[in-house]
């Protein structure tokens, strides 16, 4: 950090520690009481009115309760604690609520490795008994689990949906990511049939924000073929057995970092304290995908030391997994409009067609992924006024992968007479003259993410200030360089016939030539690449609160936080050809197709077997005097940075409405952006340094409130101003051409790009209808004042045409939408039914985009329909669950032709999981993901078939023991 950022930082904590100064009104010191004895849930109310404590409580757990009342000077918690005496019920503070639990909670704050850890809460002294720390025993379930979350839920300031560790330890999940999948309004991106990316309520990864521990983490970047995902955090990297929870805010706080519209996700790791006795906690998985035919090991454990007084801590948990991976694909698929303007379309428009294909891509995918995961953490907590927390988590990715594949080139230039097969104005059939290309690419690519920070909390009287410093660290590079070999040439005649999607792939018939021919096509080229990417981030944030009695107003909070923020992105290419283009090869430089069953679930007539290029024997041949250019290496580099200084004030409210309690909490938060891009333009024949700087502000107000208007039923509204900053990608001076296939292609950036802008405004509805159920109906709407979105136009560069994708500002957005939650654990049914449990979810998002003054049209990587269903049961020392998540067509393109993109359709996994507890301290348990054999399917405009991905089921079998 430069001595300008620690000046300012300087000059930050100095202001929050001077607004310390009496100039803040203090609540009464002891307010006196008057609570006859009587009713629990009656008296709960008075106490509230008349201390400012505001007290939250399940209605079950006050049923029948009775108090022997309090009378005299208290302190708030105090007085708290002599009313709930006798009553069977302790209390933990949060924030300026108070929340009731029963004196022994059961509630799973780890996953299913993990012993049954101790949740300590401090029971507040009465005027008689001398302090005493009360430990509530907790043990795991995943009904409990869902309890505990909606407990949260219900507490929460701002609308939110957590899952704690026993979902995320004992749910089929090979990360956070699947887990999430049965939050309400949570859908995942997969890719190998893993999870990626998360989107909250239908909105891209791009529109969400994911931190840990409440610090901004740093991003990985996807190496495999240099498309660049940005700020989408890759769920990939974080095994889920070093996670302890997860929550998802969909509405802000002024106190959490702002660049969400969609929502943030905040991944909590394990502390010792929390935990809060010595444990240790083993399991061991043996994993079979299906497709790859292969048993992957998965081992973690976790070791967690407190001492006897409960005051000091450390905790380290580690995963080593392996992942073998298979996807049978069809990528590669062209579609083109006959253009009346050219005589081929003419041609074509004269025999009714008005739309062809170009090219298909049958793709053998595979994987070796081993993952490595570690978190440190350490916890003083001397007592109430002081706790020192050090945290460190630390992943490692290593990945293998080999890509086989070729090209059949639907030429309609040389399309035979006669042989055109026309629906619907549509060339689906034919016989044409091909072309193709077999390639081969190889790489090994690394991932690794750091963070490391420290937190202080201190209270002085009634001030609590709180100093935070964090660093987090990303590194992607392709440890060995990315090798493509690739032959290319004419194939002879070929048939084809085309489908619509999901109704079958399509179908290629070689009528003059052989794939698993060596001497077939000629050689083209070796590419060879290198590729690294650095996300890092420091950020240093101080925080100070305090109790107020300023009419509604209970709580004051304010802070500040500076963050510097860098990615640096740096690529090399080569292209061998001297001495191999256009030669053939024969049977020495080739290996054996490596299975026999490529595409085996799907019906149509295609090569599922060619030859596969050794890369090794063609590397012997390249020319190592052949070198790439500097210009094109410099126009895909880049550098981009952003200094962010915010600071914001909020304040807790604790009122009533109509004699209904109503809380909520106001605020404002202010963020300065400073951001320079820096890289090379290309003029179409020379690449020039360019350097962009751009400064601008922003005031994000936020207000969230709840209504309590019953002891069940409560009411929630909220509204703020929320951005989304543009993908650091997007923001680059970059230019990528891509001229492997059929058109040629490039992609590039835009530093002028503003971030986008919404208005939200969210209202909810929910009924505690019974213990650890709820039914919750909410509505949102978004309205966006910019977004950014990809426009095509064409760059000549050496004399090429290339048709030219890169981002720009469009106008306004609107999306709009409602979310349905359901959950209920049948505890009241009769044994053995008792232990029946089921939740659901479903959202729908409709958006509306102006992308030019005569353009509107939906909203691109939004996806209308969502939703979640599971069922589970757990009895004694059985368990089992069941979850189906589904995600509707998701659109990639917009307003044009609607051809140069793939659209995703609609997709549905099933997961399903069985454990029996075999002993006290031993769990054995069988998973299984996508149990239905899914594939992905994609489709272009009109529906016609775009692309297959099938990555098969995947079964596992672990062990778990604590102790």
């Amino acid at each position: 950090m430069t001595a300008k950022t620690w000046t300012w930082l300087a000059s930050a904590s100095a202001a929050a520690l001077l607004a310390t100064s009496p100039a803040v009104a203090a609540p009464p010191e002891k307010p006196t009481l008057a609570i006859p004895a009587g009713d629990l849930a009656s008296a709960l109310p008075s106490f509230s009115r008349a201390t400012g404590l505001q007290v939250l409580a399940d209605p079950v757990l006050l049923n029948g309760k009775h108090t022997g009342g309090v009378r005299g000077q208290f302190d708030a918690e105090r007085g708290l604690a002599e009313l709930l005496r006798g009553t069977g019920l302790t209390f933990v503070r949060n924030g300026g609520a108070a929340i009731l639990r029963p004196a022994a909670q059961r509630v799973s704050t780890a996953p299913a490795p993990i012993a049954a850890p101790i949740a300590r809460a401090e029971v507040a002294p009465t005027q008689e008994e001398p302090a005493t720390v009360e430990e509530l025993v907790v043990t795991g379930g995943f009904a409990n689990s869902l309890a505990r979350a909606l407990s949260e839920k219900r507490k929460a300031a701002n609308v939110v949906d957590a899952i704690s560790a026993e979902d995320i330890g004992k749910f089929p999940s090979n990360n956070i990511a699947e887990a999430l999948q049965r939050v309400p309004g949570v859908a995942i991106t997969r890719d190998r049939g893993e999870g990626l990316f998360v989107r909250v309520r239908g909105l891209g990864p791009n529109f969400q924000i994911v931190t840990l521990n409440g610090r901004s983490a740093a991003v990985n970047e996807n190496m495999r073929d240099s498309g660049q995902s940005g700020r989408q955090f890759r769920f990939d990297t974080l095994p889920s057995e070093l996670v302890a929870g997860v929550e998802v805010g969909k509405t802000p706080l002024a106190s959490l970092d702002e660049g969400a519209i969609g929502g943030v996700v905040d991944i909590k790791t394990f502390r010792p304290l929390d935990l809060g006795r010595t444990t240790l906690a083993l399991s061991a998985t043996a994993s079979r995908p299906e497709l790859a035919g292969k048993t992957d090991p998965r081992l973690s454990g976790l070791a967690s030391w407190t001492n006897a007084a409960g005051t000091f801590g450390v905790l380290a948990a580690a995963v080593y997994d392996q992942r073998t991976l298979r996807q049978d694909r069809i990528t590669g698929v062209g579609w083109s409009y006959s253009d009346p303007t050219t005589s081929l379309g003419r041609t074509l428009i004269a025999q009714g067609i008005n739309l062809y294909p170009l090219a298909i891509r049958p793709t053998l995918e595979r994987e070796d992924r081993e993952r490595k995961g570690l978190v440190l953490s350490a916890q003083y907590r001397p007592s109430d006024e002081t706790e020192i927390t050090l945290d460190a988590s630390y992943t490692k990715l290593d990945d293998h992968y080999d890509e086989l594949t070729y090209s059949a080139d639907q030429t309609a230039s040389s399309l035979v007479a006669g042989t055109a097969v026309v629906k619907d104005g549509t060339l689906v059939g034919g016989t044409v003259t091909s072309t193709s290309q077999i390639g081969r690419e190889v790489s090994d690519l690394a991932h690794d993410n750091l963070m490391v920070a420290g937190k202080i909390r201190q209270k002085l009287e009634d001030w609590t200030l709180t100093a935070d410093l964090a660093y987090a660290r990303a590194y992607s590079e392709t440890s060995k360089p990315i090798t493509r070999t690739r032959l290319q040439g004419a194939i002879g005649q070929t048939a084809f016939s085309m489908t619509r999607a999901k109704d079958g792939i399509p179908s290629v018939q070689l009528l003059t030539t052989d794939f698993n021919n060596p001497s077939l096509l000629p050689f083209r080229r070796i590419e060879w690449r290198v590729n690294d990417a650095t996300d890092d981030e420091t950020a240093l944030q101080f925080d100070a609160e305090r109790p107020v009695a300023w009419g509604p107003l209970s709580r004051l909070q304010f802070g500040v936080k500076y963050r510097e923020r860098s990615r640096s992105y740096n690529r090399a290419d080569i292209n061998y050809t001297t001495n191999l283009a256009g030669k053939f090869f024969g049977a020495e430089y080739f290996d054996p197709f490596p299975v026999s069953d490529f595409l085996g679930e799907v019906d149509g007539t295609l090569p599922r077997t060619w030859v596969m290029p050794d890369p090794a024997a063609f590397w012997t041949l390249r020319d190592p005097n052949q070198k790439g250019t500097a210009r094109a290496d410099q126009r895909n580099s880049y550098h981009v940075s952003e200094d962010i200084a915010a600071g914001y004030a909020l304040s807790d409210i604790d009122s009533r409405l109509f004699e209904a309690p109503l809380r909520g909490q106001v605020g404002v938060r202010i963020a300065q952006t400073k951001q320079i891009s820096s890289g090379h333009a290309d003029t179409g024949s020379a690449a020039i340094p360019v350097r962009y700087e751009k400064t601008y502000t922003d005031v994000l107000p936020t207000a969230n409130f709840a209504l309590e208007l019953t002891d069940t039923l409560q009411a929630r509204v909220a509204a703020a101003k929320v951005i989304t900053r543009p993908s650091l990608a997007d923001l680059a001076p970059r230019l990528t051409l891509n001229s492997s296939g059929v058109q040629l292609t490039a992609v590039g950036g835009n530093p002028q790009l503003k971030p986008f802008e919404a208005w939200q405004y969210d209202a909810t509805l929910e009924w505690y209808f019974a213990p650890g159920s709820a039914l919750v109906a909410g509505a949102f709407y978004k309205d966006i004042t910019t977004f950014v979105y990809s426009q095509t136009t064409n760059i000549v560069v050496d004399g090429l045409t290339y048709q030219l994708t890169s981002p720009t500002n469009g106008g306004k957005a609107t999306i709009k939408g409602v979310e349905l939650a359901y959950q209920h654990l049948f505890k009241a049914l009769p044994a053995p039914f008792d232990g029946l449990g089921f939740l659901a979810n479903y959202t729908y998002t409709d958006t509306e985009a102006t992308y030019s003054p005569t353009l509107k049209d939906e909203m691109v990587n939004v996806a209308k329909n969502s939703f979640n269903v599971t069922a589970f049961y757990e009895k004694d020392r059985f368990a089992a669950r069941a979850s189906y998540s589904w995600v509707d067509d998701v659109l990639q393109d917009v307003g044009g032709a609607g051809l140069s993109a793939l659209n995703d359709s609609a997709f549905g996994s099933l997961d399903a999981s069985v454990s029996y507890k075999i002993t006290s301290q031993l769990t054995a348990a069988i998973e299984a993901q996508n149990l239905t054999n899914a594939s992905q399917w994609q489709y272009v405009k009109g529906g016609w078939f775009g692309g297959y991905t099938n990555y098969g089921r995947t079964v596992s079998f672990g062990l778990r023991a604590k102790f």
